[in-house]
């Protein structure tokens, strides 16, 4: 139950950098993209948008943590092995793939990588392949 725990402290962890973020680019995009302008009024700031975007983003990344705390727990179970920095090594690697697998789809879709959705990517993984299984380890 560590495991799940920590993934929730870890998703809300990192609801908070996703929402600073988000809103930033979101209110960034919205001169560049028309569908954008007619759905977000010109006098709305990156801190009003903050607010909605964090509820979802809480919401969200804290099941997202959780969920990946009980996939934590299986393979701590079945696929021992520290390494990596991490206690164990097979599920940290999935989250390094799963992190470059987004990393990829945003590349086609987008055509380039901007730095804040790298930034995210990098602490996605370092929160959740690195910190959420220390922090899961502590718990035991």
């Amino acid at each position: 139950m560590a495991e799940v725990f920590a993934g929730f402290v870890v998703g809300y962890a990192f609801s908070l950098l996703f929402s600073a973020v988000a809103a930033v680019m979101v209110i960034e995009a919205r001169s560049r993209e028309p569908y954008l302008s007619r759905a977000i009024a010109s006098n709305i700031s990156a801190l009003q948008l903050a607010v909605p975007i964090s509820l979802l983003a809480f919401l969200a990344w804290t099941l997202v943590g959780m969920l990946l705390g009980a996939l934590y727990r299986a393979a701590r179970i079945n696929l021992e092995g520290g390494g990596l920095g991490s206690p164990n090594w097979p599920f940290t690697l999935g989250v390094l793939v799963v992190t470059l697998a987004f990393l990829a789809t945003v590349l086609y879709a987008w055509r380039r990588l901007r730095w804040p959705v790298v930034l995210t990517a990098a602490a996605f993984a370092a929160m959740f392949g690195w910190g959420m299984p220390h922090l899961a380890e502590l718990g035991l």
